[in-house]
C-alpha cells in the first residue's frame, strides 16, 4: 500500500480501517471464528495503513486502531489460537500503533493520547500478565522479545509522566525478580540484553540521575542469577574496570528494589555483600563510585539495609560502618540528588557520628528549599522534601531537630544572612507542617538561638520569619516544655526592647505586630503558671504600658470615626493586637500578681490617674471602645470588661470592700453594656449580658449598687425578649443556645436580687414556664438554662408538672451527653493551627481569647458543666420533695 500512494483516498483508507476493526471486534466477541491467515492479513493491512504517509490525516484512525489493537492482543495472548504464529503480528500492530502516537503530527492530539493510554493499559495488564505466566509456562522467546521492545518504547519515549507511571507499575509488580526469572528461562544473550535494557530504563525512571546507565554499560558482564550478583558485589574491584561497572549496576538494582519491598537475596546476605564491598574497596573506591551520585546511592543503600537489619536483629560489621562513615566525611556526596527511602534517611539521621557531614547536607537542603520552595513542598517521591524532614522531626527518633538548631547556632556566629534565613525558614516550615514538633525544637534550646538573632542587626525578612516561628512554637508547644523558663526571660526582654524601640500608634511594621502576638502567647501560658517571669517582664514594662495608654487614648479620641478602623486598616489591626495583649495581661495578672493588684483601680476615669503600673485599660475607656469601635474592637473590649468586672467582683467578695467609683460611673458602664445586649454579634451580646449579671450581683454590697441597678429600664426589655425567644416555636437551632446563654444568666441574677422586680414575677408565670418547657429539646439544653430552672424552682416558680417534665427532659439530655462523649473519645485531637500571616495570627488569638482553640477538652468541659447543672437540679428537686 505504501508503494501505491494515490490509489486509495483518505476516506477509503478510513473505511478499510473501520471494516477491519469490526472484523476483529466480532472475532473478539466470539461472533465468528477467524483463521490464523485471516488474522495475519487483517493485522498486516492495519500496519500498512499506520505506515502510510497520510495516516495522521485520517481523523478517526486512532480510535479504530485503539479498538483493533486491543482485540488483537486479547485474542492472541489468551490462547484462542492453537498456533503461536498470529502473536508476533498482534504485537507488531501494537508497536506500530505506539509509534504512530509518538511520531505523529500535531493533529488529533486528544485521540492519539487516548490511543497511547490504551496501549499502555494493555501493556500493564495483558502483556505483563503474559510475562508473569511465561516464567511458569515457558512461552516462546520471540513473543518475550516483542513485548519487551514495546515496554522499552513506553519507558523511553512515551509522553508526559507516562514513562514514570509505567516504570512504577512494572517495579511494583516484582519486576526485578521477574526479570531474573525470564533470563533464567531463556538463557540467551539476546534475552539478557533486552531484559537488562528494560530494567535500566525502569531504574532511570524510578531513581533518576541516569542510574540505569550503569546497567546498560555492564549488561554484557552481568550474570542472570541473583546469587552470582551478590557474589560479584562482594569482590575487590579496584583494578578491574568491568567488575567495578558490574558492581555499580548491582548497587543500582538493589537500591531500586528497596522501594518496592523486593529482595533479590536474603537481608543478611545483601548486608554481608554490601559490607564486603565497602571493606574491600573502601580505602580506594574505583573511579565509577567516586562520582557523587554513585557514592550517594551506596550511602543510602547501606543505610537502608542497616535500617531493615536493625528491626530483624541482623548483626553488622562495625569496621564496614566506620569505613563508610570515614569516606562520607572525605568524599563529595549529595543527599538531595537521589530518591531516598524513609528507612534509609531515618537511619542516617539517627547517627550522632554523622553530625558534621549531615549538617553540611542539611544546609544545602535549606538553601535549596528557599531557592525553589514549590518543588520542595511538592511531596515528591523522588527527593528529600520538607514533608519527609518534618515527619522525621516529629517522630522524635532522629537528631534532625538537634542538628538544625546546632546548625542555626553555628551560622548565626559564622555564616551569612542568607544561610540564617534559609535555616530559619526550614524550621518554620517544619513547625507549620508538624506543629507538635515545636516541643522537639524547644528541648534543643532553639530559644537561645532566637535571642542571638535579635541581638544582631539582621534584615526585616529574617526578623519576620523568626517572629512567626516564635509565635507558632508558643502556639503549638505543650505546657510541659515551658517549665524551663530561664531561656525565655532574656528573649522576652530583648523582644520588648525591639518593640519599644520602633513602634507607636502610627506603626505599620509587621515584625512589631507579630511580636505583640508573641507577647500575647507568653501571657497566655503564664495563666497556667509557666513562663511566669517573662510574663511579669511584659506586664510591668513601663514603656509598653505607656504605649498601650497612648494607643487607647488615640482610639478613644476618634469618637464615632473609630468604627472605620477595622482589622483591614493598619491602626485597626494594631489596636486589635494591643487590646488582645491587655486581655491576656488581665488573665495573667489574676494568676501571677493577684495579691498585688487592687482591681478597683480600673474603675476610674483615665484622666483621674497618672498611669497604670501594669498593663491594662480602665473600664471607662473599654466602654468607649465598645460603643464606638468596629465589631472586632467591640468583641475584645467587651471580653476585657467582663474579665475586669469578674475580678473586681471576686475581690470584693473576699474583702467585702466598698465600691470606690461613683453611681454615675457605674450607670455609664450599665448603659453601654445594655445597649450592646442586642448586638448582631452574639459573642459581644453574651459578654455584655454577663457584665450586667456581674453588676447585678453587686447589689448585696451596698446602696450605690442598688440605685444603679434598679433604675435600669432595659432589664425588663431584655427579659421580655428572652421570654419570646424561649417560647417561639421551632427555635431549636445551635444559634438559640449560643444567643440565649447570657439572657439566662441575667435572669438568674435578677431572681437573686434582695427584692425581685414585680414585673419579673409576673413575666415568669406558670403559662410562660409551660411554654418554655414544651419548646425545649435535649439538644438545645445548656447549663445556663438548667441553672435558670434551678433558680426558678428555688423561688417556687415551678409547679410539680413543670418539675416532672424537666426531669424527663434532662434525663434524655444527660444520656445524649454520655453517648456523645463516648463517640468523641474515638476521634483524635484536632490538628493544631499555625500562623502564616497577621490575619492567621489574629484569628488564633481571637480563638484563644474565646476558648475556641483546637483543644477538645473545651467541649468536654462544657459538657461536664451541663452534667453538673443537671445533677444539681435533680438534688434540689429531690430535697424539695422530701420537705
Amino acid at each position: 500500500m505504501v508503494n501505491c500512494s494515490g490509489i486509495l483516498s483518505l476516506p477509503q483508507e478510513e473505511q478499510i480501517a473501520c471494516t477491519l476493526t469490526a472484523i476483529l471486534r466480532r472475532n473478539g466477541n466470539g461472533e465468528h471464528g477467524m483463521s490464523s491467515e485471516t488474522f495475519i492479513l487483517v493485522c498486516s493491512i492495519l500496519i500498512e495503513i499506520l505506515k502510510s504517509p497520510h495516516a495522521h490525516d485520517i481523523e478517526k484512525l486512532p480510535s479504530f486502531i485503539e479498538e483493533s489493537s486491543r482485540y488483537a492482543i486479547s485474542s492472541t495472548l489468551s490462547h484462542e489460537y492453537d498456533s503461536r504464529i498470529p502473536i508476533p503480528h498482534s504485537l507488531l500492530l501494537l508497536k506500530e500503533a505506539l509509534l504512530f502516537c509518538l511520531e505523529g503530527s500535531k493533529y488529533n492530539i486528544s485521540s492519539k493520547k487516548d490511543l497511547e493510554d490504551s496501549i499502555i493499559g494493555t501493556c500493564g495488564t495483558i502483556l505483563l500478565h503474559w510475562l508473569e505466566s511465561a516464567v511458569v509456562d515457558g512461552n516462546d522467546e520471540e513473543t518475550l522479545a516483542g513485548i519487551l521492545q514495546i515496554f522499552q518504547l513506553i519507558l523511553s519515549r512515551a509522553t508526559d509522566k507516562k514513562p514514570l507511571k509505567f516504570a512504577e507499575l512494572l517495579a511494583s509488580s516484582s519486576w526485578f525478580s521477574l526479570s531474573l526469572g525470564l533470563m533464567g528461562l531463556f538463557p540467551t544473550d539476546h534475552v539478557k540484553s533486552v531484559v537488562y535494557l528494560v530494567t535500566s530504563s525502569i531504574v532511570d525512571r524510578v531513581l533518576g540521575c541516569n542510574y540505569g546507565e550503569t546497567i546498560r554499560d555492564a549488561h554484557i558482564y552481568l550474570p542472570s542469577d541473583p546469587t552470582e550478583l551478590m557474589y560479584l558485589l562482594g569482590q575487590c574491584s579496584t583494578e578491574d574496570f568491568n567488575l567495578a561497572s558490574c558492581q555499580c549496576a548491582i548497587l543500582s538494582i538493589l537500591y531500586a528494589c528497596s522501594f518496592y519491598n523486593e529482595r533479590l537475596a536474603a537481608d543478611n546476605q545483601i548486608l554481608a555483600s554490601v559490607e564486603q564491598y565497602i571493606l574491600l574497596n573502601g580505602g580506594n573506591f574505583p573511579y565509577e563510585i567516586n562520582f557523587s551520585v554513585m557514592f550517594t546511592l551506596l550511602v543510602h543503600l547501606y543505610a537502608y539495609v542497616r535500617g531493615i537489619s536493625y528491626s530483624c536483629s541482623i548483626p553488622h560489621s562495625p569496621e564496614a560502618e566506620n569505613t563508610l562513615f570515614h569516606v562520607m566525611t572525605q568524599k563529595d556526596w549529595d543527599l538531595l540528588a537521589i530518591r531516598v527511602h524513609p528507612i534509609a534517611i531515618k537511619w542516617l539521621f539517627q547517627k550522632q557520628e554523622l553530625m558534621e557531614p549531615l549538617a553540611f547536607q542539611m544546609l544545602n537542603f535549606c538553601k535549596t528549599f528557599c531557592e525553589d520552595e514549590t518543588i520542595m513542598l511538592s511531596n515528591s517521591s523522588q527527593l528529600v522534601d520538607i514533608q519527609m524532614v518534618a515527619e522525621l522531626v516529629l517522630s522524635g527518633e532522629t537528631v534532625i531537630s538537634f542538628l538544625l538548631v546546632s546548625l542555626l547556632n553555628q551560622i548565626v556566629k559564622e555564616g551569612t544572612e542568607d544561610e540564617v534565613f534559609s535555616v530559619v525558614s526550614v524550621i518554620a516550615e517544619i513547625v507549620t507542617i508538624s506543629p507538635c514538633s515545636s516541643d522537639q525544637f524547644i528541648s534543643c534550646s532553639i530559644v537561645d538561638s532566637f535571642h542571638d538573632i535579635y541581638c544582631l542587626p539582621y534584615s526585616s525578612r529574617i526578623q519576620t520569619v523568626c517572629s512567626y516561628l516564635i509565635f507558632n512554637i508558643l502556639c503549638s508547644a505543650s505546657a510541659l516544655t515551658f517549665s524551663q523558663e530561664d531561656e525565655w526571660l532574656p528573649l522576652t526582654v530583648k523582644l520588648l526592647e525591639f518593640i519599644n524601640s520602633g513602634i507607636d500608634y502610627t506603626s505599620s511594621n509587621q515584625e512589631h505586630k507579630i511580636l505583640i502576638g508573641v507577647l500575647c502567647f507568653v501571657l497566655h501560658h503564664s495563666a497556667s503558671k509557666v513562663l511566669v517571669e517573662p510574663a511579669k517582664a511584659i506586664i510591668l514594662n513601663s514603656s509598653l504600658v505607656s504605649l498601650t495608654d497612648v494607643i487607647v487614648q488615640k482610639a478613644c479620641s476618634k469618637g464615632p470615626s473609630l468604627f472605620q478602623h477595622n482589622q483591614d486598616t493598619a491602626f485597626g489591626e494594631l489596636l486589635s493586637l494591643v487590646l488582645l495583649l491587655v486581655f491576656f495581661s488581665l488573665r495573667s495578672l489574676h494568676t501571677i500578681l493577684e495579691a498585688s493588684i487592687d482591681w478597683q483601680d480600673f474603675l476610674q476615669h483615665s484622666e483621674d490617674i497618672q498611669s497604670f503600673s501594669v498593663l491594662g485599660i480602665p473600664c471607662h475607656d473599654l466602654c468607649r471602645l465598645m460603643h464606638f469601635g468596629p465589631p472586632s474592637i467591640k468583641l475584645i473590649a467587651s471580653q476585657c470588661l467582663l474579665e475586669l468586672l469578674t475580678r473586681i467582683s471576686d475581690q470584693r467578695t473576699c474583702t467585702n470592700a466598698e465600691l470606690r467609683c461613683s453611681v454615675k460611673y457605674l450607670k455609664s458602664i450599665i448603659a453601654v453594656t445594655e445597649g450592646l445586649v442586642f448586638s448582631e454579634d452574639s459573642k459581644v451580646a453574651g459578654n455584655c449580658g454577663a457584665c450586667l449579671s456581674v453588676i447585678l450581683g453587686w447589689e448585696k454590697f451596698g446602696s450605690q449598687e442598688k440605685v444603679a441597678t434598679r433604675e435600669s429600664k432595659w432589664f425588663r426589655l431584655i427579659m421580655e425578649e428572652f421570654a419570646v425567644a424561649l417560647t417561639a416555636p421551632g427555635l431549636t437551632s445551635k444559634s438559640f443556645t449560643n444567643q440565649q446563654k447570657f439572657a439566662a444568666n441575667l435572669a438568674i441574677s435578677l431572681l437573686r436580687l434582695s427584692q425581685v422586680p414585680d414585673w419579673l414575677t409576673s413575666l415568669f408565670d406558670s403559662h410562660l414556664i409551660s411554654g418554655i418547657v414544651a419548646n425545649l429539646s435535649a439538644r438545645n439544653v445548656t447549663a445556663e438554662i438548667v441553672n435558670l430552672f434551678s433558680e426558678l424552682m428555688a423561688r417556687k416558680y415551678l409547679s410539680k408538672e413543670h418539675i416532672v417534665a424537666l426531669h424527663n427532659l434532662f434525663q434524655v439530655c444527660r444520656r445524649q451527653v454520655y453517648e456523645g462523649s463516648s463517640k468523641a473519645q474515638m476521634f483524635g485531637q484536632s490538628a493544631k493551627k499555625v500562623a502564616r500571616s497577621t490575619d492567621d495570627m489574629l484569628a488564633l488569638l481571637f480563638g484563644l481569647m474565646l476558648n475556641q482553640n483546637a483543644d477538645p477538652g473545651a467541649v468536654q468541659s462544657e459538657q461536664q458543666t451541663l452534667l453538673r447543672a443537671i445533677d444539681l437540679f435533680f438534688q434540689e428537686s429531690s430535697g424539695r420533695e422530701r420537705r
